[in-house]
This record gives structure tokens, sequence and C-alpha cells, in this order.
């Protein structure tokens, strides 16, 4: 995309150090021996913005809530594992505080990613409690190495390139303090029903459909079935992507770095755009990672079909309960506060 002056368009900028970022943290993160290289491409992926003083604040918010969360769920999993009903409810509260300070905080991402955090270190010591100093230990590491690449990147190579100052960016509540209370009871409870209905059904990847149900829930209760829609397919688009990476030739180096870049290029833009769709280009950049990047090349189909059952479970489950639990919305009007649409992407 070029500018009408003839220059290049601070969108592709951005997607350009964004796909340079990622495959930096993915180096850096393998050569590290770290568990899940993913984790730290994400990072890169999800910080990126071409507003460089909102790409800085989200990066420091999301080191700073993964460090509280992981802090708080190792040190208090360890005190509860082996009570079962006391990590459900350590779960549940974990899932309905981040909801809702990041629908009211200033600094609502770090109270999301602080909760969501807490919650997953808190299903390793319900699931896999012998893997949890690892979890807690590598996750930390993964994400400091794909924000500062994705800041470093966005410093060099993005919008304002060379200019290496930036502030943490405040923002306005998304909405009012009953409408936030709501949703985070709704968050809470959808939180505790997933983890039942895992524990019943024996469901695949709960941390995934964990995670889905989270990222949707909105302020706007139209704008979370609007969301939920559009994670389901920016997945399996992005999944479908990489599948065909991987069946062509995933173990050449150089085809999987090359097919890495243009891959996370091509989705960064639509990521980055403004439009309605945007969230497309953001969960399928997501899932095209998640499938492409792992401590070997990829072997097995398994890893993206996994993830797009825990992903459609997530969704659908948390969709159900906002349907279920909100009020109508009012004639003429889809939300009970105008500063949270469904074309506003999440973090």
């Amino acid at each position: 995309m070029v500018e009408p002056g003839g220059g290049i368009s601070d969108i592709d900028r951005q997607a350009f150090a964004t796909a340079t970022g990622v495959l930096a943290a993915v180096y850096i993160a393998l050569l590290m021996g770290l568990d899940e290289p993913y984790w730290a491409a994400l990072s890169v992926m999800i910080i990126a913005n071409v507003d460089r003083d909102a790409l800085f604040t989200k990066g420091v918010l999301r080191v700073l809530g993964t460090f509280i969360g992981v802090i708080g769920g190792y040190y208090i999993g360890q005190w509860a594992e082996g009570y079962n009903l006391m990590q459900l409810a350590l779960v549940t509260i974990a899932a309905a505080v981040g909801t809702y300070g990041r629908q009211r905080s200033a600094y609502g991402y770090a109270w999301f990613y602080g909760g969501l955090t807490f919650a997953l270190v808190m299903l390793y010591t319900m699931t896999q409690p012998a893997q949890l100093y690892g979890f807690a230990h590598y996750r930390c590491f993964e994400i400091v190495i794909g924000v500062v690449c994705g800041t470093l990147s966005s410093w060099a190579l993005g919008p304002r390139a060379g200019e290496l100052h930036a502030r943490l960016k405040a923002q306005a509540a998304a909405t009012t303090a009953l409408n936030a209370e709501r949703q985070s009871l709704i968050a809470g409870l959808g939180a505790f029903t997933i983890i039942i209905v895992w524990s019943l059904f024996d469901l695949p990847q709960l941390p995934q459909v964990l995670i889905s149900s989270l990222i949707v829930v909105d302020s706007d209760p139209l704008a979370t079935r609007h969301r939920g829609f559009q994670r389901i397919l920016g997945c399996m688009l992005g999944g479908t992507a990489a599948l065909l990476v991987i069946l062509i030739d995933a173990a050449d180096p150089w085809w999987w770095a090359s097919m890495l870049f243009l891959g996370v290029f091509s989705f960064a833009r639509i990521h980055l755009g403004k439009s309605t769709q945007a969230y497309i280009g953001t969960q399928s950049a997501i899932a095209y990672l998640v499938t492409l990047v792992s401590a070997s090349p990829p072997d097995s189909l398994a890893p993206p079909v996994d993830r797009l059952v825990g992903i459609v479970i997530g969704v659908s489950l948390m969709t159900v309960l906002v349907w279920a639990l909100n009020p109508p919305a009012k004639a003429g009007s889809s939300a009970e506060t105008p500063t949270d649409t469904p074309a506003k992407k999440p973090a």
C-alpha cells in the first residue's frame, strides 16, 4: 500500500516491522531452548500497533500482567494443589477480576493478562502439577523476548522509525461500573462452566478453551458475538494457510522462515487496518503462528486441530452465556455505552 505522496504507508511499515520482530523472537526463543517459542511470536503480534505509544503501552502492561499472574499463580497454586474446589474458585475469581479491570482500569491490559496468566498457571496445578515450574519460568522469558523484539523492530523499521521515545498511554473506562460488573460475573461463570464441562467430558486443550472464551468477552454483548465469529473464521484461515506450508515442506528452514515472514506480514496488514474485519487478521496470525512455530519442525496435524476445537468450544460456551445473561439491547442501540464497538480490536 502506497500513500498519496508516494511513500510507504504506516500500516505496511508496521506490518514489515512486526514480521521482522516475529522472526527475531522465534529464533531467539529456539536458541534458548524454550518449550513454547510461539508465545514469543504471539507477543510480537499482539502488541503490534501503528501508534508508537499504544504499542509501548501494551508491551509494558503485557510484561507486568504476565509477571504478576505468574508469580501469584505459582505460589498460590502450590498452596492450593490438591484442593480442586479451591483451584476452581481461584480460576473463577481471576477470570472475573481480570475482565472487570480490563473494562474499567486506565491500564486494563495489565489487569486482563494478570488475571488470565494467573488462571493459566492455576490450570497447570490442576492438570499438570509436575510441569508447573517449567511453565511459569519459561512463560516469563517467552513474553519478555516477544515484547522486546516487537518494540525494537517497530522503533527500527515501523512508523516514526529511529525515534526511540515512547510513553505509557492511559485509556478511559470502556463502560459503566454496573455493566463491567455484569460482564465480569459472566466471565467468571464462563470459566467455572468450562472447567466443569472439561472435567466431565475430557475436552482437549483446556488452556486454549479458557483463553478463547475470556478474550471474546466485551463490554458490548453484541461485540462478543461479532468477535467470536471472527475468531473462529480467523483460526480456520490461519490454520489452513499454515497447514499448506507444512504439507509443502516445513522441514526446509528457508521455506519455513520465508513463509513465516510472509504470512505474518500479510495477516498483520489486516490486523493493523481500521476495518470492522480487522480482528480476522489478528486471529489468522495467531493461528498461523501456533501451527507453524514449535520447538521442532511441525510434523502433525493434531495441534492445529486441537486448537480449533478449543477455540470453538470456548467461544461457543461464552457466547451463549453472554446472550443468556445480558439484557436485550435497546432499540437503536447495540450497547450500553458507545465507547466499545464491534470494530474495536481486542488487546
